[in-house]
């Protein structure tokens, strides 16, 4: 599956996960990790091509990260920014 199919649940992603930890007063984290091929990816049309991170991005609450390859991908928490 392509990344774009994580707008069949876009609500749930903006509006409860993200939004948890502001409305509990940091008590509730909500952890969720997608994985698949986002943007233009091998054999997929150009309605399946959208890259959606820089909107994930500007979402208050979502730490987003964003590999370029595999290798860039295997990195420590430590090195994630938090864009919150």
């Amino acid at each position: 599956m392509t990344f774009n199919f994580s707008m069949q649940a876009i609500d749930h992603i903006i509006n409860s996960a993200a939004k948890s930890n502001y409305m509990s007063a940091g008590q509730i984290s909500v952890p969720i990790v997608s994985r698949g091929p986002n943007g233009a990816a091998a054999g997929v049309g150009a309605q399946h091509s959208q890259c959606y991170a820089a909107w994930y991005v500007s979402c208050p609450g979502l730490k987003v990260l964003s590999p370029y390859s595999l290798y860039d991908g295997d990195e420590d928490e430590d090195d994630t920014e938090d864009y919150s």
